[in-house]
């Protein structure tokens, strides 16, 4: 290949490149510069505001208390994360290691309901939760959250414990290590790469979550942060858009911080 196409090929690399990077930051760079506007300036097509306001920053933890939505994210986000790992870590392991009449006609009928959208499930679980007592608490959202979460992580994590060498855990064994021990101190330390990106993004489902929030909480339950943009903005004669880009903003900071702590972890588990 001749050095003149390889630099028409590096050419092509870099401008698909650039072009990717201008999709995906423009509308973010609009969102940062509109939550700093005044109201007057919302619609002008400019990317430097000619007066910095801060107003809309205070009206989202003044006026619409938007930091009791952000805790309640968080609740579901972290709560989410470890009840999917609590359940889906062993879980995995027994699918991965155990040999048992109907193992696998079990695992795939765990696995297949993840082809089931979310908003076919949402009446059936709204009534039923409302049947047994769950309903607008954190302790029916997080379980509503495990009909996604522990399938999805079940799924990654078995195929990572299934290609690990059996030989690892009847070495622990042969040293004196019960298969629990061997399972905890052994399976355990080799899987964090794919614990880690399983928790990250159980921790996502639950900080992100709208449907099952916004159909199994009300306003005084622990609705997430994403409801409470919905509803700052639905209903009225007019949307305060400042208002909706500084809770956007704020919401989307937790993930992209936690993103670049797993970046590491997650780049092992999805290469392999």
């Amino acid at each position: 290949m001749s050095d003149r196409a390889t630099g028409f090929q590096r050419v092509l690399a870099y401008a698909g490149l650039i072009a990717l990077l201008a999709m995906v930051l423009v509308p973010y760079s609009y969102i940062v510069v509109t939550a700093f506007k005044t109201p007057g300036e919302i619609f002008e097509v400019t990317w430097i505001p000619e007066e910095l306001s801060v107003d809309a920053w205070r009206e989202v933890f003044a006026i619409n208390e938007f930091h009791r939505y952000l805790w309640n994210s968080l609740l579901a986000g972290v709560g989410c994360a470890v009840l999917s790992l609590l359940i889906s870590v062993p879980g995995a392991y027994v699918f991965a290691r155990k040999n048992f009449r109907g193992r696998e006609v079990l695992f795939y009928l765990i696995v297949g309901t993840l082809i089931f959208p979310f908003i076919l499930l949402i009446v059936p679980i709204t009534i039923t939760w409302i049947q047994v007592g769950l309903y607008n608490s954190i302790v029916g959202l997080l379980i509503a959250f495990q009909i996604f979460a522990v399938p999805f992580s079940v799924w990654i994590l078995r195929g990572y414990f299934a290609r690990m060498p059996r030989h690892l855990e009847e070495c622990a064994m042969v040293y004196g290590c019960t298969q629990f021990q061997a399972f905890y101190k052994v399976m355990l330390p080799l899987a964090k790469p794919v614990i880690v990106s399983v928790a990250f993004l159980s921790f996502l489902l639950g900080w992100n979550d709208f449907l099952f929030s916004n159909m199994l909480t009300t306003g005084d339950g622990p609705r997430t942060a994403s409801v409470a943009i919905y509803v700052a903005t639905a209903g009225g004669e007019r949307i305060e858009w400042e208002v909706m880009m500084v809770m956007t903003l704020i919401t989307g900071i937790p993930p992209v911080i936690l993103y670049m702590i797993a970046q590491k972890h997650l780049s092992r588990t999805f290469s392999t």
